[in-house]
C-alpha cells in the first residue's frame, strides 16, 4: 500500500507510530492523541521544521502504528518502545535525561554539596533524588552556592583566605571558624529543605529577590528568581519519586464517552490491570474480583524508585493529576478482604462526574 493511501486510512484515535527507513529499520517512535493528524503532518510541506526533523522526514519510507484507547496508554507505550528499540532519531531529537542525585558528602570535617550519578549503598552520606535533569540540579546548586557564598576554592581549611573569598564567592570557611559554623548551619537548613521539612531557604531567597528588585538590582533579582525556580523543579521531582515509591495501589478511571470507562489499576510505575467497562452494566464486586485475580503472583516493590522507573513514574503522576482522569488511592486489604464496602465507595466516587 502506498504511503498516501496508508495515511488516508489512519484512524483519528490515540496511538503510537513507528517511522521506518528504506531498510525497514524503525528510526523514530512517537505518540499522538489523534494518529491521523500527527502522522500526516510529517508528509506535509512546512517551512518551520528544524533541521533534525527535516532530516528525519527525508528518511521516512514507511510506518506502522499501534492503537490505544487513551492518550495516557500511548504515552506509556511510547516510553516502553523507545527504551526497547532505541531508535536513532529519538536519541538525536529528544534531550537525553541523565538522572542524578544530590549528595551532601562529609569530607575533612565539613559537608560538601555534590552531584552523583549513582547511590553508594554503603555510603553514610545524605542522598536526594534521582532528579530528572542534571542541568537543573547543577544550576540550582550553583545558585545556592552563589547566594550563600559557599564556593570555597581550597580543598582544606587554611590560615589564609582562598581566591574565591577575595571575589565574594566564599564566606571564609577556608580560614574563619565563625564562617565555618555559619556554613554548617546553612547545610543543615538545606538538608531540611530537601527533606521537605523546612522551606525557609526558599522564603529567604524570595525576600532577597524582592529586595534586589526594589533596589533596581535586576540582574541579581533574576539570578535569585532562576535559582528558586530550579530548586522548586527538583523538589517537584522528589514529590513524584516519593509518591510512586510509597507503592500505594491506585484505581484510575477515564471516561471514553458517556457510556464507557477505562479502568486502570496502577502500582508504582506500572499499569497492572486495564479494562473497558460499560457504566450501565458495571458490577463493582466483579471488577474487584477480576483485579484481584490479575494481581495473583505479583510482588509489590518497596523502596527507592530506580532511574529506569522514573520516565513511567512521571507519565503516571502527570496523568493522575490531570483533568483527564479521576483516581483513588486504595488499600491492599480492600482487594484481599471479603468486606467490599470501602472498595465500592472508592469506585463509586470515581464514577461521579
Amino acid at each position: 500500500m502506498e504511503l498516501k493511501e496508508k495515511i488516508k486510512n489512519l484512524p483519528a484515535s490515540p496511538g503510537v507510530y513507528l517511522m521506518k527507513d528504506s531498510s525497514g529499520q524503525i528510526i523514530y517512535v512517537g505518540k499522538s492523541k489523534r494518529l491521523k493528524n500527527r502522522v500526516s503532518s510529517y508528509f506535509q510541506h512546512s517551512k518551520n521544521r528544524v533541521g533534525k526533523v527535516e532530516k528525519l522526514v527525508n528518511h521516512i519510507k514507511d510506518f506502522d502504528y499501534l492503537l490505544t484507547d487513551t492518550e495516557f496508554e500511548a504515552l506509556m507505550l511510547e516510553c516502553k518502545l523507545i527504551k526497547e528499540i532505541q531508535p536513532m532519531y529519538n536519541r538525536m531529537m529528544k534531550a537525553t535525561k541523565a538522572y542524578n542525585y544530590i549528595v551532601f558528602r562529609w569530607k575533612k570535617g565539613i559537608y560538601h554539596m555534590e552531584i552523583a550519578n549513582e547511590i553508594d549503598r554503603d555510603d553514610i552520606h545524605y542522598y536526594f533524588g534521582p532528579f530528572i535533569s542534571k542541568g537543573t540540579v547543577e544550576n540550582a546548586l550553583k545558585g545556592i552556592q552563589a547566594f550563600y557564598k559557599m564556593d570555597c576554592s581550597q580543598s582544606i581549611p587554611n590560615n589564609s583566605p582562598c581566591l574565591n573569598y577575595s571575589i565574594g564567592k566564599c564566606m571564609g570557611i577556608c580560614f574563619d571558624p565563625v564562617a565555618t559554623e555559619t556554613y554548617q548551619q546553612i547545610v543543615h537548613r538545606l538538608l531540611s529543605l530537601f527533606k521537605k521539612s523546612d522551606y525557609r531557604i526558599i522564603e529567604e531567597m524570595s525576600a532577597k529577590m524582592i529586595e534586589a528588585s526594589s533596589n533596581f538590582e535586576f540582574e541579581r533579582a533574576a539570578e535569585i528568581r532562576d535559582t528558586v525556580a530550579k530548586i522548586n523543579a527538583i523538589l517537584q521531582t522528589e514529590t513524584v519519586v516519593n509518591f510512586m515509591k510509597e507503592n500505594h495501589p491506585i484505581l484510575a478511571v477515564e471516561y471514553l464517552d458517556d457510556y464507557r470507562i477505562k479502568l486502570f489499576f496502577i502500582r508504582r510505575n506500572e499499569i497492572l490491570y486495564r479494562q473497558i467497562y460499560e457504566v450501565n452494566h458495571l458490577n463493582i464486586l466483579e471488577v474487584k474480583r477480576e483485579i484481584s485475580i490479575s494481581l495473583t503472583g505479583t510482588n509489590p516493590q518497596i523502596g527507592t524508585l530506580e532511574k529506569g522507573e522514573i520516565d513511567e513514574a512521571f507519565i503516571i503522576y502527570k496523568y493522575l493529576n490531570s483533568d483527564t482522569c479521576k483516581y483513588e488511592v486504595i488499600s491492599d486489604e480492600w482487594l484481599g478482604s471479603t468486606e467490599s464496602t470501602l472498595f465500592e465507595m472508592a469506585f463509586e466516587r470515581l464514577l461521579m462526574l
